[in-house]
């Protein structure tokens, strides 16, 4: 048996190199997933304006074509009939989500804080969106967390890949706008009847799916350590049947835990933090020690995920650092920390991201092996 404490990115190679037991047939081998989880896709004022979209996601594209499914949380409503709009209520065109579609982003969580910012036509108009981005770029797309129609029933969507069944739930702690009807998912884990109801449903769900992956967006905003009540809630989410659990809201990122189950290791990703924002649009080069700074590093989570043998787990996570930074053209755009080096920065920004990438470093080495044993 291997050691728990084994590096995770080390254990994962380890399992992908496994083939199926000494005579066992090869149909029946374990069948493997690379998922990508992203962060915030917002829409504040300087991204609604860029010059071109597509820029926004051209130093990551790459990384997110060669996975499996890629998943983000769309925080704005997509409608196309009414003006662009930023912050306090969101709003965007058609090519805004475009961009994101063509970028190789397959699924995407609705249910946010912003997701009833247009009110029950901009719910609708959304979804319609999604179908027309997807289909413009040929690719099949999934998305969960609202419904035009409040009396159907929440439920996973089912996604078909690499021969497995996944389900995806998506849920939203809060909602800037008054919900006069269910539209959009909410979940405040605070409240208890809320959480088992939403916790029913997942364990109701889960024995249908290969994988299950729940998204939830909430937490405090900004905070860099999710709160005690949130992660016990993603725990009892993981012994419900969900397998990986993905947070996002705080704007930052957060840590990782890994859980180790009976039925194969789970993960709770507990903030993706901001994938692409203007929150750091005006931040001082000279000040890369400000809180604000973390709203603009992200990371690209990259989980493999085998599945056989009445077992599915993660067996290895592995980010990848993003940043924001301004291109050539004043566009805000997500870039690794390497591709920084052909954005034509000045030495004051040279400085202040050698520093932000010294500091994501380390917090990431603090996350690297918290793996728990609920037992």
């Amino acid at each position: 048996m291997l050691p728990r404490r084994v590096p995770m990115v080390l254990l994962g190679l380890l399992l992908l190199g496994a083939g199926p037991p000494a005579g066992g047939n090869p149909a029946s081998a374990p069948k493997r997933l690379l998922l990508t989880f992203l962060g915030d896709v917002m829409a504040h004022g300087v991204n609604i304006r860029a010059p071109d979209y597509a820029a926004v996601y051209r130093g990551v594209r790459p990384l997110l074509e060669r996975d499996s499914l890629t998943f983000a949380n769309l925080e704005t409503p997509v409608d196309p009939s009414r003006e662009c709009s930023s912050y306090p209520q969101f709003n965007v065109g058609l090519s805004y989500l475009a961009a994101a579609v063509k970028a190789g982003i397959e699924v995407f969580s609705l249910a946010n804080n912003h997701a009833y910012d247009q009110g029950p036509e901009g719910i609708a108009a959304t979804l319609d969106s999604l179908q027309t981005a997807g289909r413009g770029s040929f690719r099949r797309i999934w998305y969960a967390g609202t419904r035009a129609d409040p009396d159907e029933a929440f439920a996973p969507v089912d996604i078909a890949c690499a021969g497995l069944r996944i389900g995806f739930l998506a849920a939203t702690q809060a909602l800037n706008l008054p919900l006069p009807r269910p539209y959009v998912l909410r979940v405040d884990y605070g409240i208890a009847a809320e959480a088992e109801a939403f916790l029913a449903l997942v364990r109701d769900a889960a024995p249908r799916y290969d994988l299950l992956v729940v998204s939830y967006h909430g937490g405090r905003e900004y905070a860099r350590e999710a709160e005690a009540g949130r992660v016990r809630f993603f725990r009892s989410l993981l012994a419900a049947g969900a397998d990986i659990v993905w947070g996002h809201h705080p704007h930052v990122l957060q840590g990782y835990e890994l859980v180790e189950r009976p039925e194969g290791r789970g993960l709770m990703l507990y903030s993706a933090g901001n994938f692409i924002s203007g929150m750091t649009w005006g931040i001082d080069p000279l000040a890369p020690e400000a809180e604000r700074a973390w709203t603009g590093d992200s990371v690209l989570w990259v989980v493999s995920v085998e599945s056989g043998f009445g077992r599915t787990e993660v067996t290895a996570v592995r980010p990848i650092p993003v940043t924001n930074v301004r291109d050539p053209r004043g566009a805000m755009v997500v870039s690794t920390f390497p591709g920084l080096s052909g954005q034509g920065l000045s030495e004051p920004w040279t400085a202040y991201f050698r520093e932000r990438s010294r500091q994501l470093a380390e917090a990431l080495r603090g996350w690297e092996y918290r793996t728990v044993d609920p037992r």
